[in-house]
């Protein structure tokens, strides 16, 4: 599904919309601190709705994902007050199929990474899998991250075809900086030299990056946390919520992480309540379809209903 003249047009669209998309006036920060968290407003989705159409070309035609790993947890590390059930956290990555090319959504990781979350325990993987993640990131007209944890992210910083990938792949520069000054992990790390290679954005609320598809600020579970607003050529539309909550009962049931889960990923509880507020209004309220990065029952069940494809789409 390679189209280089639309991966082309495309790249050239997302750096010239920098230019001229209204931004909010903002003070001079440090970079990685916090800013106060405001309510998401109540006419969001609509200006998400319409922004879909900023970028001109048909919209995509599928939604697919594809789980690299799991993670096995008890529920109470997940949602604050949950049981000691347990929760199976599928390690994903999702691809929009377009007529004539592809857009990844996270670019999964490679097994070292993928240890690293395993808290001494040896969990599955499948190198399968992230080879064909990895394959599809050199195919896709465009990548975006939805954060920067090395589940989402090391597919374009640690590939063998890195440079190749950069080209195509937007970073926004809050993920940006936290990559080079505070990674999650050093296998992650990127040099100022490596992220010149790599697409770097800065924007204020939301920002249209293809057809059908707009970026949502929403730091929180990290500094350079954003959700993917989609809409697909048949009407159909999801809010890729990414890490806000792992589960969809902390959408449904306004609950967050446990206290010292927050703690230890270092997150802004006050902004991700916000968040959750909105989502769960999208949940609740209308046919918008959430879709969190990595509730494995849930995506089985958007599987079940045709909502989504499990799989990635090949040449």
């Amino acid at each position: 599904m390679r189209v280089r003249t639309t991966r082309i047009s495309v790249l050239a669209f997302v750096v010239s919309l920098v230019a001229w998309l209204p931004s909010a006036p903002a003070a001079e920060t440090d970079p990685l601190v916090p800013q106060a968290a405001q309510p998401y407003g109540a006419g969001l989705l609509r200006q998400l709705r319409n922004a879909t159409t900023v970028v001109p070309g048909e919209l995509p035609v599928e939604l697919r994902y594809v789980t690299v790993a799991e993670s096995h947890r008890p529920r109470r590390v997940v949602l604050d007050g949950a049981s000691d059930d347990s929760y199976v956290q599928a390690r994903t990555a999702f691809q929009l199929v377009y007529d004539d090319s592809t857009l990844m959504i996270d670019s999964g990781m490679d097994e070292q990474v993928h240890r690293t979350f395993g808290m001494g325990a040896v969990e599955p993987y499948w190198p399968e899998r992230n080879a064909a993640v990895q394959e599809a990131l050199l195919d896709a007209s465009l990548i975006v991250i939805t954060h920067e944890h090395g589940d989402h992210v090391a597919g374009v910083v640690r590939s063998l075809d890195r440079r190749a990938i950069a080209g195509h792949t937007v970073l926004t520069k809050a993920q940006a900086e936290t990559l080079v000054l505070a990674p999650q992990s050093p296998l992650i790390r990127l040099t100022p030299e490596q992220v010149a290679d790599y697409l770097v954005i800065d924007y204020a609320g939301f920002h249209p990056v293809a057809p059908g598809v707009v970026l949502v600020k929403a730091p929180g579970h990290t500094p350079g946390h954003q959700m993917v607003f989609v809409r697909l050529a048949s009407g159909t539309e999801y809010l890729l919520s990414a890490d806000v909550t792992w589960a969809l009962d902390g959408i449904v049931d306004l609950t967050q992480r446990p206290q010292p889960t927050s703690d230890r990923i270092r997150e802004d509880r006050n902004a991700l309540r916000y968040q959750i507020q909105w989502l769960n209004v999208i949940e609740t309220t209308t046919n918008v379809v959430v879709v969190p990065s990595h509730d494995s029952v849930y995506l089985e069940d958007l599987e079940q209903r045709g909502l989504i494809t499990e799989g990635l789409a090949s040449d």
